[in-house]
């Protein structure tokens, strides 16, 4: 190929063009995001039950969803939360499944169950899930000077939702905050009490005189008549002026008893953003699509919604493409800056203009050959993509150095340019070949790693070898053409005098290496005892999944006294608010969002709230801040619970990029107890928290499920009431049309003509007017039979009880969630402490009973899975790059030789890693095999030159011993070697900082 490259030496310019012109296509055509796309298919079931306890939800919707969409081909394992009238089923499926046969398999599943689920089971919604995407991408904050919470979440739930949903890549599934308009009838007790009267006849009242039926059509004569009865009032007005009792004595109206008003439901999720109430709406993105094009897209669409939707105000917050844009931008500002550097390097080592300027132009070449790769395979612009290009850039340095310091060498000799560049280029192909398969085989076994470390490696594995297989053309044709065209014989005084310094290190390495070579047993001992040593030093260096980075926003997790109703959480949460505020000046912070309570609707599947003592604060950061959201957090951590006691807090730093790894979990550390009975569950559970609260580095231990809800048992005497003409049907919806309005139970629709929505129409007390159990037992309750009202108290008694506020399950089984942050320590000793005691008590049946189980989850789970998947990896690479090296040097020991080096690597990467307090991560393994193919580089060429000396030396008859030509490969290979070793150094150094910020 050198020798066709140099006789067509325009073919070869038009392959660089080439490269170059469809390469910065491709770059304005790849998507940029910050990990790869993550297309493992999953499937969540939402399914409600308004008002139904969580234990009810469980057994009779939860349990049954997932054993009918369990039967789904693939399924690899499933998650459901069950809370009052929620059911959240999240099915997840193999690799191997497609995303739109496991959507239609749960979907088909799932409306079959439901002939089986209870009377008045709103139907199941399905919709797909990206496990790797549970943080919304941005929160689109509406607000308005004018309009209250009503409308706020009214324009944002029909005009605004939809509007986003159409854009390409978004899901908008749920709006947070503001209240939910409703027509409801308020019903005065007093004064229904004195016309013999329930909220029950008001409703049954609207329900016979609003109604919503078509009338059909007539034929007259000639004309066929649409009928159109007044079947619905026009105006919300209207409805107080319907008639209730009509009989003996003047009629009686619903305004008589009860004013129908245009109100909303009681809430029961409280959004604030900067202090004052408002409402959002969560982007999340979905399965496979874009980060910053998602983004993008809403910032697009929000100038044309605001001109169709006037007084409110939109903002993009807590937008999360900025952490993305700004990793990214490191990450590239780095590299180029370490290839600059590297180039640098080249042209001191080098002393010549000229050769520095050809790898400057192969080099870039080599990436785009990469992002070609890239974009023809479908993957994306992401931290480990260009983390594999930046780290490879050593080795693509390497290939084009080798072919130019070998063509100086010939040059030197006295040779044309031509002639240097033919046979120096010629002479190093074969060594570079296997170099380049070698580093292809050093990632084929990632074709045997699944889950996450697939995910993440997969795309690298692909930019590394793009790249190297670019660089490997590059070097074979445009290197030696460049170096043919403009290399000059060098026998210049003023290059002479600049290769003087390096004559000095190659003459103090050589006399060094003949006294390595003469104690060579001494110094094969002194290197096992490194060894040795290096492992030991292995085992006190710690794991994590992958390095924290500060994404300039935290979330603070706040969990009140259980029951606490929402009203006075706020109250808290707005005391709260300010304690952080006097902690992050304002120079320093750009926004607070707290989301109090839940809404049991739509948005009790995308929030980690369990009930109204619940609330997730949501803290950016300003873009330029002086302190890291790690150094807030530690100070909060410690202020927060001395402020506030017996209020439970926990911090999430991690954003984005740790939730993508650990499946939206909130903590790195997950241990589960698994058994049918929670209180039993719930005593596991606390031996354990009380266990890693005293564990060194662990913080913000809790319990997830608490059991502890305050419930009030109604407990009617059902002979009673059929005595008094009262069924156990009426007593329940007459207590529920009181306490929550009949909308549950008994839905009756009004349309607003101005905007064609409709709305429920329902009654109820006032809020106010519920003031203790007395008023419970003081609701009126009446009958078909019993059209006189009976108080609740003469056939029902109350006690007072607590209950669960969430059930949660893994593969139908009920677990108890025990969750584990991180301060101060390595994520891997903790877990590793803990799980020791877990080991411990779970062979003591006094202890963990039997049919109980427990068992770590999370980041720990995923890390654990990974480092062994890449441990094999690792073995297998080692394994199929020695058999590829025999097939290309054909023998058994030269292969042996070069392999040899490989684990002596693993001294730099401990003594390194121990040095600089760099924990054990999936990014220090992925240097760790990028290594492994930079020793092989070094070592295959240098025995290769010792070989071909040998051979030479023999063919001249000439008495060279294998000393010898060690001795003169290992002194002319010294400077390529330390021209490419310091080029990786560089760029890797860089690398790794854009990432660490």
């Amino acid at each position: 190929m050198v020798k066709a490259a140099l006789k067509n030496p325009h073919a070869v310019i038009v392959l660089a063009l080439a490269i170059l012109v469809i390469g910065l296509t491709a770059i304005s055509k790849l998507p940029t995001d910050i990990l790869p796309t993550f297309k493992t298919p999953a499937v969540q079931v939402v399914t409600f039950y308004p008002g139904m306890p969580a234990e009810v939800m469980e057994k009779d919707i939860t349990t049954r969803l997932e054993r009918w969409t369990g039967q789904s081909n693939g399924i690899a394992r499933q998650e459901a939360k069950s809370m009052v009238g929620v059911s959240v089923v999240k099915d997840f499926f193999r690799e191997d499944i497609d995303p739109n046969t496991a959507m239609s398999q749960v979907t088909s599943l799932a409306m079959s169950d439901l002939f089986y689920l209870p009377p008045g089971t709103i139907p199941p919604m399905i919709m797909p899930f990206d496990p790797t995407a549970t943080i919304p991408l941005c929160l689109i904050s509406v607000s308005s000077p004018t309009f209250d919470e009503t409308k706020l979440y009214d324009v944002a739930y029909f005009d605004l939702r939809n509007r986003l949903q159409s854009i390409t890549g978004v899901i908008a599934p749920a709006v947070y905050g503001g209240r939910l308009r409703r027509i409801l009838a308020y019903v005065d007790p007093l004064k229904a009490q004195a016309r013999n009267l329930s909220p029950f006849d008001v409703i049954n009242a609207i329900r016979d005189f609003n109604v919503m039926i078509p009338t059909g059509d007539a034929k007259f004569g000639a004309l066929d008549y649409q009928i159109n009865a007044n079947g619905m009032v026009p105006t919300v007005a209207q409805l107080n002026d319907l008639p209730l009792r009509v009989g003996n004595g003047p009629p009686t109206y619903i305004r008589d008893v009860a004013k129908v008003e245009d109100s909303h439901q009681i809430q029961t999720n409280i959004v604030r953003v900067q202090g004052k109430r408002q409402v959002y709406i969560p982007i999340y993105r979905q399965p496979g699509a874009n980060t910053i094009a998602v983004v993008e897209g809403i910032k697009a669409q929000l100038k044309p919604i605001l001109e169709r939707i006037k007084g409110i105000n939109l903002d993009v917050v807590m937008d999360q493409s900025v952490y993305v844009r700004q990793a990214i931008r490191n990450l590239v500002q780095e590299a180029a800056l370490g290839f600059l550097l590297a180039a640098a390097m080249v042209f001191i080592f080098l002393g010549s203009v000229r050769p520095t300027g050809i790898v400057l132009i192969a080099l870039p070449l080599a990436v785009l050959g990469s992002l070609i790769g890239l974009y023809f395979s479908r993957q994306t612009l992401n931290a480990m993509t260009l983390g594999g290009i930046a780290v490879v850039i050593g080795l693509l340095i390497d290939e084009s150095i080798v072919v130019l310091e070998n063509t100086a060498r010939h040059l030197d000799l006295g040779v044309s340019p031509r002639e240097a560049a033919l046979v120096g280029a010629s002479e190093v192909m074969r060594p570079l070949t296997i170099v380049t398969i070698t580093i292809s085989v050093v990632f084929f076994p990632i074709i045997f790693i699944s889950g996450i470390g697939k995910f993440l490696f997969m795309p690298l594995a692909k930019s590394v070898v793009f790249a190297i297989w670019t660089s490997r053309l590059l070097a074979s044709t445009l290197v030696p053409v460049c170096a043919a065209r403009f290399f000059k014989r060098r026998v210049t005084e003023s290059r002479n005098k600049r290769e003087n310094w390096f004559d000095r290190v190659r003459a103090s390495y050589s006399r060094a290496l003949e006294r390595a070579l003469q104690w060579r047993w001494r110094v094969l001992g002194a290197t096992a005892a490194l060894f040795i040593l290096s492992m030991l030093i292995f085992k006190l260096i710690g794991t994590e999944l992958f390095p924290q980075s500060d994404a300039g926003q935290f979330s603070v997790k706040v969990r009140a006294t259980t029951g606490l109703r929402v009203e006075k959480t706020e109250e808290l949460i707005a005391q709260i608010e300010k304690a952080i505020a006097a902690v992050i000046p304002e120079r320093e912070r750009k926004m607070i969002i707290s989301n109090i309570g839940i809404l049991l609707d739509w948005p009790a599947a995308y929030t980690p709230n369990s009930g109204p003592q619940d609330t997730f604060v949501l803290l950016q950061l300003a873009e330029h801040h002086g302190r890291s959201s790690f150094s807030y957090v530690a100070e909060l951590r410690k202020k927060l619970p001395q402020q506030f006691p017996g209020i439970e807090f926990n911090f999430d730093t991690g954003g984005m990029l740790s939730a993508a790894l650990n499946g939206g979990l909130p903590s790195p550390i997950n241990i589960q107890v698994e058994g049918n009975k929670l209180e039993v569950a719930h005593e596991i559970a606390e031996k354990i928290k009380r266990f890693a609260e005293n564990v060194r580095g662990a913080v913000d231990v809790r319990i997830q499920q608490r059991l502890d809800a305050p419930q009030i048992n109604i407990d009617t005497d059902r002979v009673k009431a059929a005595q008094v003409g009262l069924t156990q049907d009426e007593i329940v919806k007459n207590i529920v049309t009181a306490l929550n309005s009949s909308t549950n139970f008994a839905p009756s629709f009004w349309i607003d003509e101005k905007n064609g929505n409709h709305y429920f129409i329902g009654a109820q007390y006032r809020e106010n007017d519920i003031q203790s159990i007395n008023t419970v037992l003081d609701i009126p309750v009446t009958g078909k039979k019993q059209p006189i009202p009976v108080a609740l108290r003469t056939v029902a008694k109350f006690s007072r009880g607590t209950a669960y506020s969430e059930i949660n399950h893994l593969n139908i089984t009920r677990v108890t969630d025990i969750f584990v942050n991180v301060h101060g320590r390595d994520v891997g000793s903790v877990a590793g402490d803990i799980e020791r005691y877990v080991v411990k008590i779970k062979s003591d049946r006094s202890q963990v009973p039997e049919g109980y189980a427990v068992q770590m989850r999370g980041e720990v789970k995923t890390m654990h899975e990974s480092f062994k998947s890449l441990g094999f990896g690792f073995i297998l690479a080692v394994v199929l790059v020695y058999l590829v090296m025999i097939v290309q040097f054909r023998s058994f020991l030269d292969p042996f030789i070069v392999m040899f080096a490989v684990p002596l690597g693993l001294i730099g990467v401990a003594l390194m890693l121990f040095l600089t307090h760099t924990f054990l991560s999936i990014q220090s393994m992925m240097g760790i095999i990028m290594m492994v193919g930079i020793v092989v580089s070094f070592s295959v060429l240098m025995v290769d030159f010792a070989n071909r000396s040998l051979v030479e030396a023999a063919e001249k008859n000439e008495g060279k011993t294998a000393r010898d030509a060690i001795t003169e490969a290992a002194a002319i290979r010294l400077r390529p070697i330390l021209m490419t070793g310091l080029a990786a150094i560089l760029s890797a150094a860089r690398t790794s900082r854009s990432l660490a910020r």
